[in-house]
């Protein structure tokens, strides 16, 4: 089987969640594409906190140069009011060892307290898990409609 040279991503906001697809394998030029992406998308969030869900089951791994760009990403996700995200991986260690050197707790002086992240096997565990802490795909309803 041969890899595509990038890999792919698809984003979207769905209330007060960032949706990330990621597939195939992924560069630098990948990363860095995805988050200049990701973070016009985040601007939209006015500010308010929001939480970020990341599919991962269909992608294929990173080069190394990634995690730096990454782990910058998700640094400036938290500025921007990030304070949860779900990753969805099918069962094993490889993807979430490499997942996990993007973690801002890597880098003490840059940790948040504020920001969480778990890992999950099946979607709707990690919407669920998210929704605990308030961030849903669905807007909330307005009593006085």
């Amino acid at each position: 089987m041969r890899f595509p040279l990038q890999g792919h991503y698809a984003l979207d906001i769905s209330g007060n969640l960032l949706e990330i697809f990621a597939t195939g394998a992924w560069n630098k030029a990948t990363a860095e594409a995805m988050t200049e992406d990701m973070h016009r998308l985040a601007q939209t969030m006015c500010g308010e906190p929001w939480g970020a869900i990341i599919d991962g089951r269909r992608w294929v791994l990173s080069t190394p140069d990634c995690q730096n760009v990454l782990a910058a990403a998700i640094r400036k996700n938290i500025s921007m009011g990030m304070t949860h995200s779900a990753y969805v991986l099918e069962p094993g260690m490889v993807k979430r060892a490499q997942i996990e050197r993007t973690h801002p707790h890597l880098r003490t002086e840059m940790a948040d307290p504020g920001y969480e992240r778990a890992y999950f096997t099946s979607y709707f565990e990690a919407l669920c898990w998210l929704e605990g802490y308030g961030f849903t795909p669905y807007q909330p309803k307005n009593d006085n409609q």
